[in-house]
């Protein structure tokens, strides 16, 4: 992150934290709100949700090709964008599991 903003190490990992939770609240909440208001909600988070994850995949590619070399640029930029994936597959995942598991005991 730091070399996308050009700010400092310690700023760059609280920015790089604050774009992953703030994502992860979001989905949080689409998938606690009641069902009364889930759809309207929904409007307003789900972009925000792809656009969150669209610019951390783009941040992140581009921090990891800056120091690849030669055909290494192409694994960096996938895992620039396999980062967000798996963090979006795993809040989704984790998040189902443990409400679906309250709901049943």
């Amino acid at each position: 992150m730091a070399i996308v903003t050009a700010c400092g190490e310690r700023d760059s990992w609280l920015m790089a934290i604050g774009i992953d939770m703030g994502f992860v609240a979001l989905e949080l909440a689409l998938l606690v709100a009641p069902a009364a208001v889930r759809p309207a909600m929904g409007r307003y988070a789900s972009p925000a949700i792809v656009r969150t994850l669209a610019t951390s995949a783009a941040m992140n590619a581009f921090a990891f090709a800056s120091h690849a070399q030669g055909l290494m640029i192409y694994q960096a930029i996938g895992l620039g964008f396999a980062v967000p994936a798996l963090v979006y597959a795993l809040t989704k995942t984790g998040a189902v599991m443990f409400f679906e598991g309250v709901q049943n005991d």
